[in-house]
């Protein structure tokens, strides 16, 4: 009989096994028990002792925002802010009377005496305010600051006092009783690591006695095992006991019985795999036919994909490689025939106002509707392509004339006349069109593209809604513009640029407050240039950002300079241009000039036109909320001749309104611009905003605008733009003077 087992490899690791999860279960549990202990007793200590002290800190809140609200209460001047802010007092008292009433009866058993002080001292406050708010009532305003100043004071003081005192003795105990706290659970942690270390120890030692004895049974077993792969021995494995790794090689013994059988069937599996590469072959057979059938069809989808390479998606018409192309035979075929080809470079007049209000979806289905209508306006023969964006491009051939397109342009322009109805929305969408012959206005196909395009520019200076063909003058202005880009490259580097200042004065006290930097460049070819000579080419060219980077600079450094010269309450206005608002460059240069010249932030003001509210308006919202919260000021400039949408007003954090010369210079005469001006005013006033006129050039403009309590003007009633030495001697020393001669 075979002798019976004591204990198989299993039963002993199902044992060790036991034993670790036992341990953990019981490491986990007294954790357990020692974390939950120790969150019971901070809970409690936290409960006893910080909720008096967070009532104590918000009744020292309450009764600080009660003193403030007194304090300011004279310094208003308006009954209406007077009543808001009594409103807003009442309201304090109120909520701390009933904050404080309830705090009083919790401490006054255990501290009688500060609960009777602090009821005392509210007492005598709540008289001093009531005496107080029936003087602003009658707007006494000179008795409400006697009050503030001189009686009430020491009862807020006492107040406070009392607050702070209950406070410093609350935080006492709640550290005493956290110390005592946190000392029960180290205590209660130093025993438990204790028990686990003894545990682990046991297991530990259980754990090698049993992997020594199965080390060595299996080393016999994998040696014996060796031999017989490597057909040294041919004989039974003897392994000495009776678990499972005896069985295992008694396994091994039977494994060498079968390893004969598996040769036989390794013969009869050779057979098996002719027979299957036979099938195979025939598989690979029809595996060709279905390849030949895959090819077809990628050249099918590869003549879609050249369709594609030459037509837009969009619109279905030739894109701008077809429509090159095209325009190289039309010209090979005018060369051959004498006759003329006429390019229209089409652009779509304030599409982008359509993609930024209503959405691109709208916006390509106004341009799949205007490619239609083009297509319907010109001849079958002639092509109609899709430059990008909304611009396209008519290519009239075999012309006998250049003047003939004309007929075909101005059907075009009849064409875009009624409106386009997309969905809900009835758009007007007008054309602009530049037109260029050939071989007139040049004898390649980027040539003529590039002086329709220019042609198409001078249609929209025109007032767009038309075409205009290329001619000398197109040209002219191109060559003009491109010397002015070039010139304009480098001319930071060749200090060419000059700042000049037109003072900001106060309407009530006709004092200089401060200036505001203009643009000027000293040209090379034409001398000392305005920006409406050379800002247009900057802003195209990207040029606008070194150009802008520098005006900061150098206005932030002669801001510096006049502030190291004693007049610091001026401060400085700068134009900033929409491109700089790309990124967070205009936020890193102005952070960057505030700190390199030790500037306030409050002394710079960025001035902002309404059209750059229109376009990226998160990233711009973005940059201007970063600059207000920085402290510097925003302006809105040229307020009234963009959108002038109030929401603009109300979205961003704009500190001044700016009104148009436009609506100043007319004032003594239009009673139009009288009333936009004073309802700007108004209006801006109304929004908190401080109010600049500019252009004010006469007295009577002057004296309108102060009867409309407009803050500040500005004009060549005061001054033209000066330079800076100039404006000191005009302004800075005169005032200076005026102010000694005064004292």
């Amino acid at each position: 009989m075979r002798p019976a087992r004591r204990l198989t490899l299993r039963t002993k690791l199902l044992i060790s096994f036991a034993g670790v999860g036992l341990l953990v279960l019981a490491l986990l549990l007294v954790g357990d028990h020692i974390i939950r202990d120790a969150a019971t007793r901070l809970e409690a200590t936290l409960t006893a002792q910080v909720r008096p002290l967070a009532r104590l800190n918000r009744l020292q809140s309450q009764i600080s925002r009660i003193r403030v609200l007194e304090i300011e209460l004279p310094r208003l001047t308006d009954l209406f802010a007077v009543s808001d802010q009594l409103e807003l007092l009442g309201a304090e008292r109120t909520a701390f009377d009933r904050e404080l009433g309830a705090f009083a009866r919790a401490v006054k058993p255990e501290k009688p005496a500060e609960a009777a002080s602090l009821e005392e001292n509210w007492r005598r406050y709540q008289a001093d305010l009531a005496n107080a708010t029936h003087h602003a009532n009658l707007m006494e305003l000179d008795a409400v600051q006697r009050i503030s100043t001189f009686e009430s004071a020491g009862r807020f003081k006492a107040i406070s006092r009392t607050l702070k005192q209950l406070a410093d003795s609350t935080e006492l105990r709640a550290g005493e009783a956290l110390a005592q706290a946190e000392s029960q659970h180290d205590r209660q942690r130093a025993l438990f690591m204790t028990t686990s270390a003894i545990g682990l120890a046991v297991l530990a030692t259980w754990i090698g006695l049993l992997a020594r004895s199965m080390s060595g049974r299996v080393s016999r077993l994998r040696d014996a095992a060796m031999q017989i792969a490597e057909g040294g021995e041919d004989h039974p494995i003897a392994v000495p006991g009776h678990d499972e790794i005896a069985d295992l090689g008694a396994a091994f013994n039977a494994m060498q019985g079968k390893v004969a059988a598996r040769e036989n069937a390794l013969r009869a599996a050779h057979d098996e795999l002719e027979s299957r590469v036979a099938e195979r072959t025939h598989e690979l057979n029809e595996a060709n036919a279905q390849l030949l059938r895959e090819v077809e069809e990628r050249r099918r989808a590869e003549e879609r994909l050249h369709h594609q390479a030459q037509y837009d998606s969009l619109t279905g018409l030739p894109n701008r490689v077809l429509a090159l192309d095209r325009l190289s035979q039309a010209m090979l075929a005018a060369h051959r025939g004498d006759t003329h080809v006429v390019l229209i470079f089409l652009d779509l007049d304030d599409f982008k106002k359509v993609n930024d209000t209503l959405g691109h979806p709208v916006g390509d289905a106004l341009l799949v509707q205007a490619a239609r209508r083009l297509r319907q306006a010109v001849r079958a023969e002639d092509t109609v392509a899709r430059l990008g964006g909304d611009e396209f491009l008519v290519i009239l051939g075999g012309l006998e004339s250049p003047e003939d397109a004309e007929a075909i342009a101005d059907k075009i322009v009849r064409a875009f006349a009624p409106s386009f109805d997309i969905g809900e929305s009835e758009l007007v969408v007008t054309p602009s069109m530049g037109l260029a012959a050939y071989p007139e206005d040049g004898d390649d196909p980027s040539m003529l593209l590039r002086n329709a395009d220019l042609a198409m520019y001078d249609a929209k200076e025109a007032g767009r809604n038309t075409y205009r063909y290329f001619n000398q003058q197109v040209h002219d202005s191109s060559v003009r513009r491109l010397a002015i880009e070039r010139q304009l490259r480098n001319a930071v580097a060749r200090d060419e640029f000059r700042l000049v200042y037109q003072p900001l004065v106060a309407t009530a006290s006709q004092q200089v407050i401060g200036a505001e930097a203009l643009l000027r460049w000293l040209s090379p070819d034409d001398g000392l240039l305005t920006p409406e000579h050379f800002i247009t080419v900057a802003e195209h060219t990207g040029l606008i950002v070194e150009i802008g980077d520098w005006v900061l600079r150098s206005a932030c450094a002669q801001l510096r300079a006049w502030h190291a010269m004693g007049w610091r309450h001026l401060t400085m206005a700068v134009n900033v241009s929409p491109r700089q608002f790309r990124g967070e460059h205009l936020l890193v240069s102005v952070r960057d000039c505030l700190a390199a010249n030790a500037l306030p932030a409050g002394s710079l003001q960025i001035e902002v036109t309404e059209g750059l509210l229109i376009r990226n308006q998160p990233e711009v919202r973005e940059t201007l909320v970063a600059l207000s919260e920085l402290g510097v000021q925003l302006a809105m400039d040229d307020f009234g001749t963009g959108y002038s949408s109030l929401s603009y007003l109300k979205r961003f954090p704009f500190d001044a309104l700016k009104i148009d010369r436009v609506f100043i210079r007319d004032l003594a005469s239009d009673p139009d611009d009288r009333a936009l001006v004073t309802a700007a005013i108004r209006m801006g006033k109304g929004l908190g905003l401080s109010v600049v006129a500019e252009g004010v050039e006469t007295e009577s403009q002057l004296a309108f605008l102060s009867d409309q309590d407009c803050d500040v003007v500005q004009g060549f009633l005061f001054s033209e733009p000066l330079p800076a030495q100039d404006f000191e001697a005009r302004w800075l020393r005169r005032e200076a003077m005026t102010t000694q001669l005064d004292k």
